[in-house]
């Protein structure tokens, strides 16, 4: 993938410097701001999201959050102990809220637990639920769409909320067929 990109990256320069010469330096000094002002934009939010849930970590909340998902997380996993359960919990509740870069450290953790169990097929629907990531509010796509000065940055929460659902569930489904328990 980083040869592609960086074919693609070499034949833009080289595009570019043939037909229009003068305006190179623009055109990558420009890329750049555009790419750390995302960055920045980015890192405020899951900053302050991350330290959200530091905060209902060190506040043992996670432990009521697992009980209220335990029986959802259970209809999709399957038996897990009280720690994945938290975990997991944590994962999924990151996902629904649309903060799944923020989901990352505690789907490592899941993970890490279920391969010490040796529980494939927990890791195979760990996978594919990260990864369909069913979103009921995509904070992290309004707060770009804001940033971009959007007429109405939350006109997405439906088309998102359908097109995730409708994944999830092949995602879950195609997982039950494939992967056995």
């Amino acid at each position: 993938m980083n040869v592609i990109f960086a074919v693609v990256f070499l034949s833009s320069i080289v595009a570019i410097s043939v037909t229009a010469p003068q305006t190179l330096v623009q055109v990558l000094s420009g890329g750049a701001e555009k790419s750390l002002k995302l960055t920045f934009t980015l890192m405020v939010a899951y900053t302050v999201w991350l330290g959200l849930f530091q905060i209902i970590e060190d506040a043992r909340l996670t432990q009521k959050l697992a009980k209220i998902m335990r029986k959802p997380v259970r209809l999709i996993f399957g038996k897990l102990t009280e720690r994945e359960n938290e975990y997991l919990s944590m994962n999924v509740t990151a996902n629904l809220i649309g903060i799944g870069a923020v989901a990352t450290p505690t789907g490592i953790k899941v993970a890490s637990l279920l391969d010490e169990r040796n529980s494939t097929f927990q890791q195979n629907m760990l996978f594919a639920v990260s990864a369909s990531s069913l979103q009921l509010l995509p904070t992290t796509v309004i707060s770009l769409r804001a940033q971009a000065e959007s007429l109405n940055p939350a006109d997405i929460i439906l088309p998102t909320l359908l097109s995730t659902a409708v994944s999830t569930v092949c995602a879950v489904l195609l997982t039950m067929v494939f992967c056995k328990k």
